[in-house]
């Protein structure tokens, strides 16, 4: 195994799927291991029995549809990292890097270790034959499409990276297994759903061996950061302190915490009827640190490049609920992006995005005033 001295080896973790509180604990055992300095800095791959996975101050029963999961016997489990909730179906595959903040050639600041570390992945899809792209901040696309997202947390002198990539995504699997801002999707908006991500098989058309999934990221990451990368296995205080984490992870205390706890979210629609077409906003608000989940824009307009749209929801994510910033935002987007929308322009998704804003607050005045 690669000495603790030596940040820029790393040792690789490997095994067979494991259940989605096993892989969480073990985020826990590797992430404290690291800043006590009990460990180097090591790669670690994710193989998952089927579950859905919510952010750490996510509010379960509002992100999971949790009677269908148990009926189907797919884990449900809390990161403890932040982020949005996550279906990870039997061929989905993970890694993740824990290493120092002085590691050389890794940026100290957020957007740019990102950055650097997405393209590594970039590179290994690349080695698959597949023309992937960085999107900021955190994803990874092919054509517009989604095919990997990121993200992360830090303890003391350590911080985690993670990276989700889509096998063979099962879409229809997802929306069955986690709430989304409609109680009832409708027809277009699953349709939209579905050509907003991709998977590995989607794209070459068979679903490669994971070993050769996993040679080709590795391959990636050597190219873009110039680390040796030696397997390895767990230490003794590693093991022990899985055995210690394990049953708090399986608890129903860590999974579905207090309400009190974790966020409040708020779904909200609008349609807003433009010169050149009807626009709808479907979208999920954050009702504890007022900002917009997400949101999926759809209506019977023609946009050029299609992707535009993709691109606007993108950038909207995380936008705080504040009519000045929103304001702002997209303006910046249209002025920033070549964007034609004939019949539509800037104003009118201002105006349909704070008429659903406006709606949730006349639904829930409490939680947004």
């Amino acid at each position: 195994m690669p000495s603790t001295e030596n940040n820029t080896v790393f040792r690789v973790l490997d095994s067979a799927p494991r259940t989605a509180a096993e892989h969480m604990a073990l985020d826990k055992v590797i992430m404290n291991a690291h800043s006590q300095g009990l460990i180097p800095n090591t790669m670690r791959f994710l193989q998952f029995k089927p579950c859905v996975l919510v952010g750490l101050h996510q509010n379960t029963f509002l992100e999971v549809n949790v009677p269908y999961c148990q009926q189907q016997g797919i884990d449900i489990n809390r990161r403890i990292t932040g982020g949005g909730s996550l279906y990870w179906g039997p061929l989905e595959l993970g890694w993740e890097i824990y290493a120092a903040k002085n590691t050389p050639g890794i940026p100290r600041k957020i957007e740019s270790m990102y950055k650097l570390l997405c393209e590594a992945m970039t590179l290994g899809l690349k080695n698959l034959g597949l023309p992937a792209a960085y999107r900021p901040v955190n994803d990874i696309e092919i054509g517009g499409r989604k095919i990997a997202g990121t993200g992360g947390t830090e303890l003391a002198d350590s911080f985690v990276f993670q990276c989700s990539i889509l096998v063979d995504f099962d879409v229809d699997e997802m929306l069955r297994a986690l709430q989304f801002p409609l109680e009832k999707l409708s027809d277009k908006a699953v349709k939209s759903m579905r050509e907003r991500v991709t998977s590995i098989t989607e794209q070459i058309g068979y679903v490669p061996e994971h070993s050769k999934i996993k040679s080709a990221i590795l391959t990636g990451l050597r190219e873009a950061l110039g680390y040796d990368f030696c397997p390895g296995e767990l230490i003794t205080e590693e093991i022990e302190l899985l055995n210690e984490y394990l049953p708090y992870f399986q608890s129903e205390d860590w999974i579905y915490g207090k309400d009190s706890t974790f966020i409040n979210t708020i779904d909200c629609i609008a349609n807003y009827k433009a010169p050149g077409g009807l626009i709808r906003i479907q979208m999920r608000l954050d009702a504890g640190i007022r900002v917009i989940k997400y949101l999926i824009i759809s209506g019977d307009f023609f946009a050029y490049p299609a992707r535009a749209i993709n691109d606007l929801e993108t950038t909207l994510k995380n936008t705080p609920i504040d009519k000045q910033q929103i304001i702002a935002t997209i303006n910046n987007f249209f002025a920033s992006n070549r964007v034609e929308i004939p019949g539509i322009v800037a104003e009118d998704f201002i105006k349909a995005v704070l008429l659903a804003i406006e709606q949730a607050k006349a639904a829930k005045p409490a939680k947004l005033i």
